[in-house]
């Protein structure tokens, strides 16, 4: 994917607000029954890797002023826009995530996820055959995108995230990611781990081949069909069976159930009670129990070591 950004997107990133996680009440459980030896370890992203001001990918704080300001990093001219455009355009936002999700459904995906560009380059011209503004053809979609994200959702590296990381790493274990996720998750990824700005889609410790990404495959977490995707090939290139990995996260849906469902070992993180997602009330996830739960990240290397 080639993102086409116009503006100094780092700029944005360098102004990102510290955010501490929320203790939860959970104790933590590093001890399991198995004797069998954890070779890889694949993470979800938002949540336990990130903090996530709203908790999760999904949950963003929609306001106009964040539209706004993003639509002037993007190049669009808002000086003949009347009162009500973004107004218009946020619940545009929404209908036409609403109407992707049909769509891909309507294709066999369960759990779809959407083409986030798509999903704004349709919001523009709806916009544009109401009137509201006209389109030039010189706006950034990339920016505009990336910058909304960065105000309505902000993030900030869990505590111990790159440390833990870097020690897996040097356990020679492979690290892979299964994350509901849009194009700028890599690179908020990556600019946390190396300070600097990268359009690449590949994050810096992560093996390409194990990570999956929602929006590449328009589908979501909980859809097994994005483990299946890397199971094959760490067996087939990593000899690694999908009861030697563990799958860290904070969704007891989303990511202990799902994972589960695939034959992994689960951690659930249970670090930030922004994101913590015990779904209590979900048939899917009553008497299923994680094989850890941790609230602090650096606990991990007590269940690898």
């Amino acid at each position: 994917m080639e993102l086409n950004f116009r503006n100094d997107i780092k700029k944005w990133l360098d102004s990102t607000e510290k955010l501490d996680p929320i203790p939860t009440t959970f104790c933590p459980n590093l001890k399991t029954d198995s004797n069998e030896k954890i070779k890889a370890v694949i993470f979800d992203i938002y949540g336990t890797l990130l903090i996530s001001s709203s908790g999760d990918i999904d949950q963003a704080s929609l306001n106009t002023e964040n539209m706004r300001t993003a639509m002037e990093a993007g190049g669009f001219d808002l000086s003949a826009c009347k009162e009500d455009t973004c107004n218009f355009l946020l619940n545009q936002l929404q209908e036409q995530v609403k109407k992707q999700h049909q769509e891909l459904k309507a294709q066999g995906h369960p759990y779809p996820d959407v083409d986030i560009f798509k999903v704004w380059q349709r919001m523009f011209e709806a916009a544009q055959n109401k009137g509201f503004f006209k389109l030039s053809g010189n706006e950034s979609r990339a920016d505009t995108i990336m910058v909304f994200e960065l105000l309505s959702n902000r993030v900030y590296p869990m505590p111990g995230m790159k440390e833990v990381l870097l020690e897996i790493k040097k356990m020679g274990l492979p690290i892979g990611i299964v994350s509901n996720a849009q194009f700028y998750t890599p690179i908020i990824m990556n600019y946390f781990l190396t300070g600097e700005f990268s359009t690449k889609q590949h994050i810096e410790m992560f093996h390409e081949d194990l990570s999956v990404y929602s929006f590449n495959e328009l589908r979501a977490k909980p859809d097994t069909a994005l483990f299946d995707k890397f199971i094959p090939v760490l067996n087939s290139k990593y000899n690694i069976e999908p009861s030697e990995t563990i799958f860290v996260g904070n969704d007891m849906l989303k990511d202990v159930y799902t994972a589960s469902k695939a034959g992994l070992r689960t951690v659930l993180f249970a670090g930030d009670e922004r994101s913590l997602r015990l779904r209590e009330n979900d048939d899917r996830v009553k008497g299923l129990f994680p094989d850890f739960i941790i609230n602090d990240l650096k606990q991990l290397l007590n269940i690898l070591a």
